[in-house]
């Protein structure tokens, strides 16, 4: 068997239903590139919902920021929309989780993951993908003892905002890198009803909390905090839900990606040469997308 490569693909066969989240935040829109433009005081925010604005469809990049009651700050954002998207298109809506040191705009100024988006959007058989990127700290992308939940802010407070500039989310999907990479594999086991399929680049994993401490010592609040969140550790909950890990052979993550590929009980693990860089996660985005909207 070539080690470079497991293949163990199974579809989920149920889908979920979301209800309606409650909210508190303020949010203001602005346009970039060929995005839209509305006032702050255009989307008014309540305890139940945030008001989608009497618009034009959004098209292209839009940013905008809120306040996160989940993370305490103020969030940035941005959502890619696909060529011919309209409100209400029953596409996928991909929550992009960036690496550690980033932000939401490093998606599309360095990865330019809209322009692998435009062309999924033009072939066939893959449907087409919004993209939606919100900004988590570095916390690696779990609820931290300061308080800070980044995956409470992304599922309960980002993803309604989405919903109301007219994107469906009972199809939500992740993908990231570095960081993100091992922060989407987590979110899909915390939220297993409701992520779909992960796409992870070079995931960052550590074997202990103490090689955690040594490369990055603010990974983790403890040992305990290490614990609960190892997605090597919890892979069972991941059992049906589709996964595509792609790390290089020369990543200094690569035998965790190892270890995850004699694991995984629905996934597909490649180790193609290459390192960990922006070099690796922009050449291999695209298939990560195409896996995603598939």
């Amino acid at each position: 068997m070539n080690t470079n490569k497991v293949v163990s693909m199974r579809d989920r066969s149920t889908s979920p239903h979301y209800g309606r989240r409650r909210f508190l935040a303020a949010v203001a829109v602005i346009g970039l590139g060929t995005g839209i433009g509305v006032g702050a005081d255009a989307l008014i925010a309540s305890p139940n919902e945030v008001r989608r604005p009497d618009h034009p469809t959004p098209h292209g990049l839009v940013s905008g920021t809120f306040y996160s009651v989940r993370r305490g700050v103020h969030v940035g954002w941005t959502v890619s929309f696909p060529p011919g998207w309209e409100p209400g298109d029953s596409v996928p809506v991909a929550l992009v989780l960036h690496g550690f040191g980033a932000d939401h705009r490093y998606a599309f100024n360095e990865l330019r993951l809209q322009d692998a988006q435009a062309v999924l959007a033009g072939s066939r058989p893959s449907r087409p993908l919004v993209l939606a990127a919100a900004d988590g700290g570095n916390g690696y992308w779990h609820p931290r003892a300061d308080g800070d939940d980044p995956q409470g802010m992304l599922m309960d407070e980002f993803l309604p905002i989405v919903h109301q500039m007219g994107v469906t989310t009972d199809r939500v999907v992740a993908f990231g890198w570095s960081m993100g990479g091992y922060g989407a594999l987590l979110l899909a086991e915390t939220y297993r009803e409701r992520i779909r399929k992960v796409g992870a680049e070079s995931p960052a994993i550590w074997p202990s909390y103490a090689a955690s401490h040594n490369a990055n010592p603010s990974a983790f609040d403890s040992a305990a905090d290490w614990s609960a969140h190892d997605v090597v550790g919890h892979l069972a909950e991941l059992e049906r839900i589709p996964v595509l890990v792609e790390c290089g052979l020369s990543d200094p993550f690569a035998p965790a990606s190892r270890q995850l590929a004699a694991l995984l009980a629905a996934g597909e693990v490649e180790l193609p040469p290459g390192g960990h860089d922006i070099d690796f996660w922009k050449s291999h985005a695209p298939a990560q997308l195409r896996f995603l909207a598939s």
